[in-house]
């Protein structure tokens, strides 16, 4: 462009600082903004704000700030995007002192928070769990006239379900409803995760059919959530005819699916029904992950099936999965309560060359298994690896030091 002799102007450099930022080039991006001055084009407010949200979304908030400071010195006044940029860059910090100045800021140059302003404050406050300082966020959003969104809702619902107050969330989509607001997919989502959470299934229950009533399709979020929640109080069989009703409505299960009813069944001592659902699940495009096999491991040597779950074990380096220390530890548990210790032993050196060293609780297991079948010599160098790692023995495992 410039070899045409065209020079680029402030929205051609804009567009490119915004491309920079797009793939993630933002060092890049900040020295075109120096180019640019160098070359006489002055960067607008959109130019920095542009990159000041890039900086934020890359937690970058001490660079984005330093931006903020260079604009205003180089007489740039920022604008809204500019400052709710960084209200959610410093939020995503905890930073509520410094978030809370650049509000009162904005507001004393006559700029105003919008309802996206408002939100991000909403949506911190509410996955940090304070939810009293959200519901005073959204005080002041409605003393300013701002009106609260579908979204401004969810946030809050979603906040009272972490903290477990699902009779909050419920009256909160109930006055949303009476707002004029219409509830989304998400909305229901998240009162079925918060009845489920508290084990009030059969109210869930009801929410899902008051979402299918009002003409809106469930997604997997919410098919999994459900079951998830039946498997939990054991109602496998309420949980195997939403798993049907999902399939029939053209939602095809996930893995996360699959994984939810096959713990369920395991859980409640069903390994027939959980073997058979994991081969109907191999039938379809999808391939077992490590937590399904973790699940299938853990409920064979729970039941002392020790062939099965060393052949499901095996399994895993022909399908390419690499074990971790959870299903490695259930192996090793079995195979001690079996009283194959130099199996065990094998396996438990295997982790280290696998790229998976013991954890504490794994050297805890192996341990414990030498000293229930008078393997004391063995118990006792293996305290001192534990030892040497800078894990710390138990009670327990502290016996075999004694005498």
């Amino acid at each position: 462009m410039v070899a045409r002799g065209c020079q680029p102007n402030v929205y051609t450099y804009t567009t490119s600082i915004n491309g920079l930022c797009k793939t993630g080039e933002v060092a890049e991006a900040a020295g075109l903004i120096k180019k640019m001055e160098e070359a006489g084009c002055q960067p607008d407010v959109v130019t920095y704000s542009t990159l000041i949200d890039s900086l934020c979304k890359d937690r970058l908030v001490n660079e984005a700030l330093d931006i903020f400071s260079y604009m205003k010195a180089k007489g740039t006044s920022p604008d809204i995007f500019t400052y709710t940029s960084l209200i959610q860059g410093l939020c995503n910090f905890s930073r509520w002192k410094e978030a809370s100045a650049l509000l009162n800021d904005m507001t004393s140059l006559n700029i105003m928070p919008d309802i996206v302003t408002f939100n991000v404050l909403v949506d911190t406050f509410c996955k940090e769990g304070k939810v009293s300082e959200a519901l005073g966020v959204f005080k002041t959003k409605t003393e300013m006239g701002v009106d609260p969104n579908v979204v401004t809702y969810n946030l809050l619902m979603y906040g009272y379900s972490l903290c477990t107050k699902v009779v909050e969330a419920r009256k909160l989509f109930d006055v949303m409803i009476t707002k004029g607001l219409k509830p989304v997919v998400f909305s229901y989502n998240i009162l079925i995760n918060g009845y489920c959470k508290a084990k009030r299934i059969d109210e869930a229950k009801q929410v899902f059919n008051e979402m299918v009533y009002q003409g809106l399709t469930p997604n997997k979020v919410t098919y999994n959530t459900l079951i998830h929640g039946l498997c939990q109080l054991g109602r496998l069989r309420e949980a195997q005819d939403l798993f049907r009703n999902m399939r029939t409505n053209g939602n095809l299960p996930n893995l996360r699916t699959y994984s939810i009813l096959l713990d369920g069944f395991c859980k409640q001592g069903y390994l027939g029904k959980a073997f058979r659902l994991f081969q109907a699940m191999q039938s379809t495009h999808l391939k077992p992950n490590l937590v399904m096999y973790t699940i299938l491991v853990h409920a064979m040597c729970k039941s002392g099936n020790f062939k099965d779950a060393s052949k499901l074990f095996s399994e895993l380096f022909v399908h390419g999965l690499q074990p971790n220390v959870q299903i490695y530890t259930t192996i090793i548990f079995g195979l001690c309560k079996e009283g194959l210790l130099d199996e065990a032993l094998e396996a438990f050196q295997n982790m280290e060359e696998d790229g998976c060293p013991p954890d504490e609780i794994c050297y805890h297991v192996i341990i414990r298994g030498f000293l229930q079948h008078k393997d004391e010599s063995r118990a006792v160098q293996l305290i001192g690896e534990m030892r040497d790692r800078g894990f710390v023995a138990d009670a327990r495992t502290r016996l075999s030091e004694v005498g």
